[in-house]
This record gives C-alpha cells, structure tokens and sequence, in this order.
C-alpha cells in the first residue's frame, strides 16, 4: 500500500484532527451545530481494529469509557468499528483515486455493480443496478423513477403504516408520518396512499396467536383482502408500483407474512404494478446466512417473493455511505443523464469499501456466524421472557432483533416509557441499544415507541452474545426500578 506522506501540513497536525477533541470544541460546536440531537457520548477510536466495542467520551464531564454497540451505529458497521481488511482496501482505493464524476466508470464501480447483480435474489439476479452515495432514501427515489418511466399511466404508489423510507423531502411523505413534529409540509403528498401493515402481534383483525414474527395459525389474511381493494383500484389514481420493506425495520421489526408477499405479487403482476422492496435493513447478511431477506424465503421456505426492485444502503458500503437500487431485467427502460445523478453518485470510496466488506464476510462466514449468535441470543431472551411479563414479543431472525416491551403480556399495552429507560440505561452500562421509532396520533399524541432493538455487528463472539444479554437483563431490571423509583 502507498504510504501517504503530507507535503503542506504536518503529520501530527493531520492525526489531531481526529484522534480527540477538547472541552472548548465541544461547546463551539454545541453553539454551531444546526442539528439539536446527538448523544452524550463523543465516539473516539475502536477498542481494536473490527471489534463492536468502541471507546468513547462523554459530552459533559470528559470521561472515556468503553461501550459495546449493539446498534451498529445505525445498522451499518457489520463488520464492527474501523475493520482493518475494508479500511486497507479503502486506503489502497484511496492511494489511486478518491472522486470519479457521475458518468465515470471506475474499477470499483465496475466490479460493485457487478457483485451486487449476481448477489440479488430471485428475478433480480443478474439485474441492472444503480448506485448513490447517500443511502436509502435516494436508492428508492431511483426506484420510483424508474416505475414511473416504466409504468405504462400509473404515477401513483402504495406504502404501508410503520415503514420508513429516509428523510428526503418526498420520502418523508412515503414513511409513517410524525404529526405535530416535523414543522413541515413534505413533498408528494398526492403521490401516495398508506395503507395498514400486517402486524400480527397487533392484529386488527384481533388474532391473539401471531407472535414471535408468525401469523397466528387461524389467519385468513384479512388484512391482504384490505390492501388488494386498493392494489384492484380504490386508489384516486393509478398505480405505479407498491413500496414496502418485507420485514418492517425502524417501525417496529414487523414482518410482512411470507403468504402475504405471496399474494401480493400474484395481484401486482396481474394488474401490472410494480413492487419496490426497501431492504436497507435486513439485507447483506443482517438476518442470517442469505444475503437478502428475500432470499432467505427462496431458500428455506421455497417461496420466490423478489420484487420488480430492490434498494440497499446501511451496510452496503462497510461502513463508508452507499446506497444501491437492482431492477429486474424485465424492465427495459435505463435512466439517462437528466433523469438521475448526482455529484459524489459513483463514489469508489463506497464501493471498494462494500466490495472488500462482501470479501471479509463471505470468507469468514460471518453470515453463518450471525445466524449462530442471532439464535444465541433470541433463545436466552426468551427464557428472560418468562420471567419478564414486560417483554412481549421477540422478533427477528439473525442479528436483526427486536423486543417489544409491554406493560403485562395480557393486555400488550405499549411500555414506551420502558423503552425510553433502557436506551439511557444502556449507555450508563456501557452497551448501546437502539429504538424504534415513534407512532403518533394526528394531534401528536404518543401512540407507542415500545420495542428496543439488538443489532451488533455480524461476527460477534459467543462471549460478546453472553455478555450482551446478561447486560440487557441487568439494564432491563434497573429500568423498571428507576421508572418505580
């Protein structure tokens, strides 16, 4: 690798720039930061290269500690922080060239395209890709485009409650709506129509038995009945395509009943509708041993659900932004120039970092690792939640973990204030946990924001899947004498 050697500015003033940070520049920066959330920890340095563990320091008073993140940092350090085989990749990439513009082909570009074609599930395989350095909201905005280029009239999409698309302007308006909250109108409201997700631990339809990511075994599927009235034409106006991620992420780790997916591709391919998967979360081996969600019911259930499309980000770079769209070959038309770029699209950076992560995690079968620890960690929760009537349900195969929390195991009634507990907690015990995101009535009301998520990096030791779940018991039973106290 080409060692890189300043020629303005010194090595240890470059170093500086990220190997601290002092009290001074903490409160400049809280007086000059537009955006008001962050947390209490500043994140320093790994513990070592790849580990879950990061070192960090707080915000307030300076002290360091260590804290294992079972967030992967939003979901996208699989291969934990600062992972020496992607950051040597990345360095060599680096070394040659760092920013191609948009209709520059580069040998990482290239070859990620390429990869991730003959990685995508079903019908997908071998399909055609597009790539941005931002992430999910711009990879299905690529989607939508294309379903509009494509659809022969329609130019109007379904979505579903709870999910979440990203935070761009019209993708606030296909995610579940915070009412009251965001002081903004967002685009496209008339270019779409949310529809009620299939969320058996809650079902509308009053089915007690869906638990543990299953529909109750009495289920006739009422709930497809109800979204194919509006697939059959009760939107106001034609559809273009339907949007969904087949395991809901952010709104809860709700899965989409494979019989579901079944049937939905059955009434979209006959009335010609297209289907847009959003796999931001549960795909490049977060659930498993399979690539995709997608492919997981291909291979072990014997079900091909793929969709027209399919959109990738979080840990589709290793770590470094990316965020990608495959569309079934099946769909002739190609963007040009005028439809879709942006600057930093073609980045090598992110490509070479995602290409190296695919390298690192099929070769050390970290897919297979996290399906281990994944069923580690579920069956101890589980014997938790016999003790623990707070603990509802449990959700997610691999690494991809929800909890949801209620007040008895009876009633269901959303914990949230639990929920909000353990996230502070947590990090008082030195382990990161993520949350889900809120459920608002129209006047602002908080509805629910009651399941709490285990998310680490894919190759976690059996001592790290130990230590984390003694750590939620311990943080779960200190919340619930805090909220008593």
């Amino acid at each position: 690798m080409v060692d890189f050697n300043p020629k303005v500015v010194s090595k240890e003033e470059l170093r500086a720039i990220s190997a601290g940070v002092n009290e001074e520049e903490l409160l400049l920066f809280d007086n000059h930061c537009l955006n008001n959330y962050y947390e209490s920890k500043v994140l320093l340095e790994a513990k070592e290269p790849g580990s879950p563990w990061v070192i960090v320091r707080d915000f307030k008073t300076g002290e360091k500690s260590e804290i294992i993140d079972c967030t992967s940092q939003n979901w996208t350090l699989a291969l934990g922080f600062a992972n020496p085989d992607v950051n040597y990749a990345v360095a060599e990439q680096m070394s040659r060239l760092t920013h191609v513009k948009s209709d520059t082909v580069s040998p990482a570009r290239a070859k990620f395209v390429n990869k991730l074609s003959d990685l995508s599930p079903g019908r997908l395989k071998g399909g055609r890709v597009h790539i941005n350095n931002e992430g999910g909201g711009l990879a299905i905005e690529a989607a939508i485009k294309l379903a509009l280029i494509a659809s022969k009239g329609g130019d109007h999409f379904l979505t579903f409650r709870g999910g979440y698309h990203g935070n761009t302007l019209a993708m606030l308006t296909a995610s579940q709506p915070f009412h009251t909250i965001t002081r903004f109108r967002p685009f496209g409201i008339d270019f779409f129509t949310r529809v009620p997700q299939p969320y058996c631990y809650r079902c509308l339809w009053k089915y007690k038995d869906g638990l543990n990511g299953e529909k109750d075994p009495q289920c006739n599927l009422e709930c497809f009945d109800l979204v194919e009235e509006y697939l059959m034409g009760l939107t106001t106006r034609k559809l273009a395509g339907v949007l969904l991620e087949p395991w809901q992420a952010a709104g809860g780790h709700i899965p989409f009943p494979p019989d579901f997916l079944i049937k939905l591709r059955e009434t979209c391919e006959r009335e010609k509708i297209f289907i847009i998967y959003d796999e931001s979360q549960t795909a490049v081996w977060r659930c498993g041993k399979y690539f995709t969600l997608t492919e997981r019911y291909e291979k072990e259930l014997g079900i091909d659900v793929s969709p027209d499309m399919m959109c990738f980000t979080k840990a589709l770079g290793g770590g470094f932004p990316l965020g990608a769209m495959v569309a079934s070959t099946k769909i002739k038309k190609r963007f040009i120039g005028a439809e879709d770029h942006t600057t930093f699209c073609n980045t090598p950076i992110g490509c070479t970092g995602g290409l190296a992560s695919f390298m690192v995690i099929e070769r050390a079968k970290l897919g297979e690792n996290c399906e281990n620890r994944g069923e580690q960690i579920t069956k101890r929760l589980k014997e938790l939640q016999e003790s623990y009537s707070v603990i509802g349900d449990i959700r997610g195969p691999g690494l991809f973990i929800g909890i949801e929390l209620v007040k008895d195991q009876e009633s269901r009634e959303p914990f949230t204030d639990l929920m909000e507990e353990m996230l502070h907690e947590g990090v008082r015990q030195n382990i990161f946990f993520g949350p889900s995101m809120p459920y608002l009535s129209g006047s602002g009301r908080m509805l629910m924001r009651n399941l709490i998520k285990i998310k680490p990096p894919l190759g976690i030791s059996n001592e790290d899947a130990d230590f984390i779940c003694d750590k939620f018991e311990s943080v779960l039973k200190a919340s619930l004498n805090n909220l008593k106290g």
